[in-house]
């Protein structure tokens, strides 16, 4: 029998364990983060190990530098406990980071106790509700993230009973979290929530699978009713009711941002899109609804980019020019700076766009080289000691080329240019924090929709909060049916419009 000893700040824990042991097993309880699933490509589940451990791999030597080797830095991926050993972990877990909980238009028509979720990939959204309002809310990054920062990472995971058991537990947690001291469990009378399609089978317990693969096909578009018992056993008197999704791939959290905007009900050309790891939009135009989704990636999450962490304090999440075009960052706390979030990753491209420090292709200008000694041609943010690499630039133009690509194919299958849209609502954590100009600049969406843009916060969780009442969820049902869906995938003019918007406009 061999023992592991497990350090986080002061606590100290030991597993004991037979034969050889994973320590991503060890440290996935822990909410250590993994984004790219466990494939050994990201480098971010860095912690410190000694003793009987097995030996360095290929892809441990090609991330870690000297320096972090020389001091027992590990990835938890990759390494693996032969014997007795001794795990560092660092002092922070899930709940760390920014949740976005304010939302617009949010209406509350319900008399009894209620709660609200919105599932998102990162994080998770709880609203209690009572007496026509919200009485709390609650917020945690999304645990789910040891397997993976995307949809598609989770979902080749194949552990869709262990996804399940993670979200069915935290969500418990936040519940009570929301409830506090007022309510109890059996007080709670109406559960929604809401979430893409791959959280929601995650949540149901459903092998997601067939959403990764053509023909992208989904156990259930759900759009039902189910006593809350069934996966919360304390919630004995609450109906549970998960709103519809459209496709694969846009799921109940669009149509509920759809019903929180209010987009169909006015004559004017109304864009909606949900900026995050996978971009979802919908489009009104005299009368008609379309809707469609596109693969961003994790990237403007913060992951898969060498210093990129979520919202949390010490993130840089905005980046502006002083004297002789320096770089001058702010931190979110104003703490002192550990990384770079996604509001700042946009805010610091469109300053490098912007003097030029990055040409059209992407290509840095007069790079250094890391000061991590990873090798790496990279811009350093001022004196901040966060820096920012070439790979990364490339990552941020596949995720701007896809939503950007996704929303002018929308305009052009509907006979429209960006500048006849009246009104550009964006909504989700990402989207709500970042600046509209930053992001034009950038080429996040056209530069004509700068101007037009009105950001509604967390509107999936303001839909789900709506659907409280059974006269929203109609209306969500309605929205449902009478949304067409452009099929990107098998757009010749998406696949062009992706080509040309990887590169940056200068002018």
């Amino acid at each position: 029998m061999s023992v592991i000893d497990i350090h986080i700040g002061a606590r100290r824990e030991s597993v004991s364990f037979t034969g050889n042991l994973p320590l991503a097993s060890v440290t996935a309880p822990y909410g250590l983060p993994m984004p790219c699933g466990g494939h050994h490509t990201c480098g971010k589940c860095r912690i410190k190990a000694f003793g009987l451990l097995s030996p360095l791999t290929p892809e441990e030597e090609k991330l870690l530098t000297p320096q972090e080797i020389e001091e027992g830095v590990r990835l938890a991926c990759s390494a693996v406990a032969i014997g007795d050993c001794t795990v560092i972990l660092p002092d922070t877990d899930h709940q760390e980071g920014e949740v976005l909980l304010d939302g617009a238009h949010t209406e509350v028509e319900t008399e009894v106790w209620g709660i609200a979720v919105d599932i998102g990939t990162t994080t998770i959204a709880v609203y209690a509700c009572l007496g026509g309002k919200i009485v709390r809310g609650a917020g945690q990054l999304n645990a789910q993230s040891v397997h993976g920062a995307d949809v598609i990472t989770r979902i080749g995971a194949k552990c869709h009973e262990e996804l399940h058991k993670i979200v069915v537990q935290q969500l418990e947690e936040l519940f009570r979290q929301a409830l506090g001291q007022d309510a109890v469990a059996a007080d709670v009378r109406k559960i929604v929530i809401t979430g893409n399609t791959t959280m929601l089978h995650f949540l149901a317990g459903y092998d997601p699978s067939s959403i990764a693969v053509s023909p992208f096909t989904p156990q259930s578009l759900f759009g039902e009713t189910m006593p809350a018992s069934q996966f919360f056993p304390e919630y004995i008197n609450a109906e549970l009711y998960l709103p519809p999704c459209v496709s694969a791939y846009v799921g109940a959290d669009m149509v509920c941002a759809m019903t929180a905007s209010r987009m169909t009900e006015g004559n004017g050309t109304v864009l909606l899109a949900d900026i995050g790891t996978n971009g979802e939009m919908g489009l009104y135009h005299n009368g008609d609804l379309y809707t469609c989704s596109t693969a961003a990636g994790p990237a403007l999450e913060g992951a898969c980019i060498h210093m990129g962490m979520a919202a949390a304090p010490g993130a840089i999440d905005r980046v502006t020019l002083g004297p002789d075009n320096t770089l001058l960052w702010h931190t979110i706390g104003e703490k002192p700076p550990k990384g770079l979030c996604g509001s700042g990753l946009i805010s610091l491209m469109a300053r490098l766009i912007e003097i030029k420090q990055i040409d059209e292709t992407g290509a840095l200008d007069d790079p250094e080289e890391a000061p991590d000694g990873s090798e790496e041609d990279c811009v350093p943010i001022g004196n901040s000691g966060v820096f920012l690499t070439q790979q990364d630039i490339r990552q941020v133009q596949l995720a701007k080329a896809a939503i950007c690509a996704g929303i002018l194919t929308m305009l052009e299958e509907c006979g429209l240019s960006a500048e006849q849209v009246d009104t550009f609502y964006i909504c989700g954590g990402f989207g709500s924090y970042i600046d509209p100009h930053a992001a034009a600049v950038t080429g996040l969406f056209p530069k004509e929709l700068e101007n037009k843009v009105k950001v509604l916060g967390n509107a999936a969780g303001s839909g789900a909060v709506m659907m409280l009442s059974e006269r929203y969820r109609e209306i969500s049902r309605s929205l449902r049916d009478e949304a067409k869906l452009i099929e990107l995938s098998t757009s010749p003019v998406f696949m062009e419009q992706y080509i040309e918007q990887m590169c940056f406009d200068m002018e």
